[in-house]
């Protein structure tokens, strides 16, 4: 890289300097592009008429003044040469190629010097060495500042000295005073500034490093800690067109960047932040990043602030609301402010914003069921009410008594047994009970085959679900909760990380998670360490599931039922048992008669036959022809 001397050495970054916001006079941009009309039009008249050239070498050296003071001068291109650190060589480099691309006579021009004359004329390697120098082709060079901040390219495919030298769109567009953000930059990418926070902390690092749970937070703390006022906020970029895109548009407008990474930088990521050595840069994420992803380059690690709202913070939206005991996270208050739901109520707004992300992972579930709707032994409901006072007398233990919020400060429960013997609807019983909006998590839709994702969805849930105050149910949870294996591939490794972090976030969420498996002994033992209440579900007895029969038929007309026959003769679960009563409910209803045993029978052997089971004969007792002439 060039050591020459910068056009400005006053190295006090000013305001005027470093806002992408300066704007741009006529003026200055008339002064910049003199150099690019007085050096192109010296050079004709070299060609043209020898006998003036003293006369154009003059005008030149009047150009090359103004230009001089356009530089210094607050605006875009002072920006740029700020930013880029350019010096007097690269900043005419800039300014002729920028200068020619704006003037059309220019461009004509160029036709009488450039040879073979090609259409459009814009200036080649050798024009530009011819104009100002040899050592201009340090200047354009790969490794050169011009070239790693994007602002000028050379056409590729030809010899070098015949080689166009190209400005981006963008950078004219800057240079002309538009400080717009591309197009082509990531999506969600935006400018964040100072906002005036009394305890920013100005001037600690240009490199930063920032590690927290949120992103609202993480993005504060970058603005804190990393030696700039104004920047861009995005994710990593993807592509080498991003990150260009990207390096750029920072140059253009004297920003440094804010990027979001996930859980480490790969070698493009790396090799561009070195390239971009100009910028002030802060990486932010939600656990540490490996340090041998990071570039070659002395970064502050920062821990951004927990992520729950202050009394001001809140103020600040809801001035006329009282903080609500639990809570949003800053990320939470940052979208609800930012999006205008209809609903007044703050808290309210708040629990709509928390279902939006939910609903990205989970089914929304409306209790109806009470404790009379359940049919289960005395000792699993017993189980399952000491449950919702473990939730109820939270307060009185932990914070009046002072005991130790083990293993986690919400109430996690484990629900096993086979299909259909009511565990989600005792789920929904607990959570009609205190009052909870229910969601059952899709696990299908929650595991990625991406590294990283799963557990940036679990994060998405148990945050909304935090301010919401939700009951969430983990359906058949041994599928993504079961034991972890041995790490024998990175697939395994990265399984496991998943499984951990779900542990991690079982200790900190403070509401209601109900776990419900087939088979207890699928689950892991760390996870059973976490567990406040189990309960086991089993097949209902024969007097139990004479009881589901006899509540799931409900005010249908029945026609000499023997509901204990029934139960007695047909082992099926709560689930089935509810799904035959409605098949049953069904045909007595098209045939326009009450619901009897025929149709009962009938019902409970496609049942059967669903859950790929047999009957005996010896089970229909009298009713075996009936129920086979209904079949036929």
């Amino acid at each position: 890289m060039s050591n020459r001397k910068p056009v400005d050495d006053d190295d006090d970054r000013s305001d005027e300097t470093t806002r992408s916001t300066t704007s741009n006079t006529p003026e200055v941009v008339a002064d910049w592009t003199m150099l690019a009309t007085a050096l192109v039009e010296h050079a004709v008249t070299e060609v043209r008429s020898p006998g003036d050239v003293d006369l154009g070498r003059a005008q030149v050296e009047r150009a090359r003044e103004a230009f001089r003071q356009a530089a210094a001068t607050p605006g875009p291109l002072q920006t740029v040469v700020h930013t880029v650190g350019l010096d007097q060589l690269e900043a005419e480099t800039l300014a002729v190629c920028a200068g020619i691309e704006l003037d059309g006579r220019l461009l004509t021009l160029l036709g009488t010097l450039v040879r073979p004359a090609r259409t459009p004329a814009r200036p080649t390697v050798q024009l530009l060495v011819d104009l100002l120098g040899p050592e201009v082709l340090g200047v354009l060079a790969p490794n050169s500042r011009l070239t790693r901040a994007g602002l000028v390219s050379l056409e590729s495919d030809v010899p070098m000295a015949g080689a166009q030298v190209l400005v981006p769109r963008r950078v004219l567009w800057a240079l002309l005073g538009d400080p717009s953000l591309d197009p082509a930059l990531p999506p969600g990418t935006e400018f964040v500034t100072d906002e005036g926070d009394d305890d920013r902390i100005l001037g600690a690092s240009e490199k930063v490093l920032v590690v927290g749970e949120d992103p609202v937070r993480r993005r504060q703390a970058a603005v804190r800690f990393t030696r700039h006022d104004v920047f861009i906020s995005t994710r990593v970029p993807t592509s080498d067109d991003e990150w260009l895109t990207l390096v750029r548009q920072a140059s253009l407008v004297g920003a440094g960047l804010v990027l979001e990474t996930g859980d480490r930088l790969d070698s493009a990521g790396r090799e561009w932040l070195e390239r971009a050595e100009h910028l002030p840069v802060a990486l932010t994420s939600s656990r540490p990043l490996p340090l041998e992803s990071l570039p070659q380059q002395a970064f502050l690690e920062v821990a951004a602030d927990p992520p729950a709202v202050t009394d001001d913070e809140w103020a600040a939206v809801y001035p006329s609301a009282a903080p609500p005991i639990r809570r949003p996270t800053a990320q939470q208050l940052w979208v609800t402010a930012h999006v205008s739901t209809g609903v007044p109520d703050a808290e309210e707004q708040l629990r709509r914003t928390a279902t939006g992300s939910l609903l990205q992972h989970a089914t929304r579930i409306v209790p109806r069921v009470e404790w009379d709707d359940l049919v289960l032994p005395p000792s699993q409901e017993r189980q399952l009410r000491n449950l919702v006072d473990r939730y109820h007398q939270r307060s009185r233990v932990h914070d009046d008594w002072g005991l130790s919020l083990y293993p986690s400060p919400g109430v996690v429960a484990l629900f096993s047994g086979p299909s259909g013997t009511g565990k989600t609807t005792s789920a929904e019983v607990v959570a009609k009970e205190l009052g909870l909006e229910m969601f059952r998590v899709d696990l299908s839709a929650l595991v990625s085959k991406y590294i990283g994702e799963t557990e940036k969805n679990l994060e998405e849930i148990f945050s909304a679900a935090h301010t919401g105050n939700y009951l969430l149910l983990f359906d058949e949870a041994d599928s993504l909760f079961g034991s972890r294996s041995k790490v024998e591939d990175a697939k395994d490794r990265y399984a496991n990380m998943e499984v951990s972090y779900l542990l991690q976030r079982l200790e900190t969420y403070d509401g209601v998670v109900v776990l419900t498996s087939n088979f207890q002994g699928n689950i892991d033992q760390a996870f059973l360490r976490r567990i406040h209440v189990t309960v086991a579900f089993s097949v209902p007895t024969a007097e139990e599931r004479e009881r589901i029969w006899d509540r799931s038929l409900g005010g249908a007309p029945r026609a000499d039922l023997d509901l204990a026959f029934v139960a007695e003769k047909f082992d099926l679960t709560g689930g089935s048992i509810r799904n035959a009563a409605l098949t049953a409910a069904f045909a007595a209803a098209a045939a326009g008669t009450e619901v009897g045993m025929v149709e009962v029978l009938s019902a409970v052997t496609t049942e059967f036959t669903k859950l790929g089971r047999r009957t005996q004969d010896s089970q229909y007792g009298p009713w075996l022809a009936a129920v086979r002439n209904a079949s036929r």
